[in-house]
């Protein structure tokens, strides 16, 4: 990952992610994956990159494919872990690694994801494929959502505060995104605190530096690195091509090997 995000999704951050984020919809996003698979009638088993607290990696467990799911965050890592031990799930593996410079031995995989814009915390997209697909079989899929630029362009980032409660602490959530666009990165600055009857017991701070891509130009580099069957869609709306009315992406690609 960039060496600007080492330090993300730390304690702070960590505690409160499954928090901040239990009303997505992750059924219906594993959903959607199901029917990208369709590309891929073989799929036996799936690495997912960035898996996070692994919210994704649960839900497609249950359909019986092995699961590799690797995070370069030992405390996210530790939630995932204690969520598999309570759902009995003994077809995840997790890995705390670092998905840019990944090492695997004598392991090949069928799909490869990234979830939730793990695709905007590469240092570099071209070098990622160029490893990758060193562990990815011949018809492989590769899905991925990301930021796109015309609609960052269209509009930008804005400053929010969120605040969530659980086993009497209330917890806040601040974050403000500064657009780079000659380096096409979207800074943003997140803190977050608890709370116990109205005073603050606990605070961190952290600064996420995410890129956006143009979709012609990614689609060009992918094919470079032997990737085609190139599916560009609204990461919320089924079929429907991308818009500068959501920054959100999905690629579904297959690799020729």
């Amino acid at each position: 990952m960039n060496s600007k995000n080492k330090n993300t999704f730390q304690n702070g951050y960590s505690e409160l992610y499954d928090l901040i984020y239990e009303k997505k919809d992750y059924k219906k996003e594993c959903e959607r994956l199901k029917k990208f698979f369709i590309h891929n009638k073989k799929i036996k088993n799936i690495l997912d990159l960035g898996c996070g607290t692994c919210n994704h990696s649960i839900i497609i467990s249950k359909w019986g494919y092995d699961i590799l799911a690797i995070d370069q965050s030992s405390q996210m890592l530790e939630i995932a872990k204690e969520k598999l031990k309570k759902n009995k799930i003994t077809n995840i593996k997790l890995l705390n690694k670092n998905i840019e410079k990944l090492e695997l031995k004598n392991v090949s995989y069928d799909v490869v994801l990234l979830l939730f814009n793990v695709a905007g915390y590469l240092n570099n997209f071209s070098n990622f494929l160029i490893n990758i697909k060193r562990f990815m079989r011949k018809g492989a899929l590769l899905i991925f959502d990301f930021w796109h630029d015309s609609a960052v362009q269209f509009k930008g980032p804005s400053s929010s505060i969120r605040s969530f409660y659980k086993d009497g602490l209330k917890f806040n959530k601040f974050s403000n995104g500064k657009v780079d666009y000659k380096n096409n990165t979207i800074k943003i600055e997140i803190i977050t605190n608890k709370e116990k009857n109205g005073s603050v017991i606990s605070k961190s701070k952290e600064s996420h530096l995410l890129k956006y891509y143009n979709l012609n130009s990614l689609s060009n580099l992918m094919k470079l690195q032997g990737f085609e069957d190139i599916i560009f869609e609204d990461f919320n709306k089924e079929g429907q091509k991308p818009s500068n009315k959501n920054w959100n992406v999905y690629c579904v690609s297959k690799f020729r090997g």
